[in-house]
């Protein structure tokens, strides 16, 4: 008799649960794995979105100056290491940049794809050159990497390497404390770089390894944004 009156019990509380319009609550008082595997799914995609929103405050862009800003650069070691640039945007994801050195006018032109920024030309131009038109920039094929997320030391593009992502680096124009260093070694020389969100390259540098005397550096002294 105990065992058909509990068997009669349990039968009567699966027909009650069944019948029942709230969901089914574990016996300590937790909602049942079809809530749980909802909550899960929530907070999955609540990080997602935080993760993708993360993703979007960081763009690779940032790390030049911004659409119509020009910047002037304080050469030592060269004639040629002083520098005036312009930066445009003429098209999302596009930046063009025109370099005057004194010697040459160089236009560079740069398209962040994913999480690499692509040099789809840097060659000599006649110095009253015009930024490319969007039909200019579609035909254009890269040719390197300017730029490789993700933006942390060790990460390596081509010959170049993060070798620093919160240097300390003085120039003319102000001292910045959070400088992305790139670096690019040879046979005789060491190459770097040195960007700042906001500022883009606010220095290189050239070392001759073969007589560590010869510097050639182009440091940020003026910017017009």
């Amino acid at each position: 008799m105990k065992r058909n009156g509990l068997f009669l019990f349990f039968v009567l509380l699966l027909a009650l649960a069944g019948c029942s319009s709230k969901p089914a609550t574990s016996l300590d008082g937790n909602s049942n794995s079809n809530n749980d595997s909802v909550k899960d799914e929530q907070t999955n995609e609540n990080q997602s979105g935080q993760e993708d929103a993360e993703k979007t405050d960081v763009s690779l862009l940032d790390y030049f100056l911004p659409d119509g800003s020009s910047a002037h650069y304080k050469g030592d070691g060269n004639e040629f290491a002083e520098l005036d640039i312009t930066v445009d945007s003429p098209a999302e994801d596009y930046v063009v940049v025109h370099e005057n050195n004194g010697g040459s006018f160089i236009q560079k032109v740069y398209k962040l794809e994913g999480d690499e920024i692509k040099i789809l030309q840097e060659q000599p131009v006649e110095i009253k050159a015009e930024v490319p038109n969007g039909e200019d920039l579609k035909a254009m094929q890269p040719i390197g990497i300017y730029l490789n997320g993700p933006i942390e030391k060790g990460t390596v593009f081509e010959d170049w390497k993060i070798i620093e992502t919160d240097a300390s680096v003085e120039t003319p124009y102000q001292e910045f404390n959070d400088a992305v260093v790139l670096e690019q070694k040879g046979d005789d020389i060491i190459n770097r770089k040195y960007l700042v969100k906001g500022f883009g390259e606010v220095k290189r540098e050239s070392i001759m390894t073969t007589n560590k005397d010869f510097v050639v550096t182009s440091s940020l002294e003026t910017v017009t944004k």
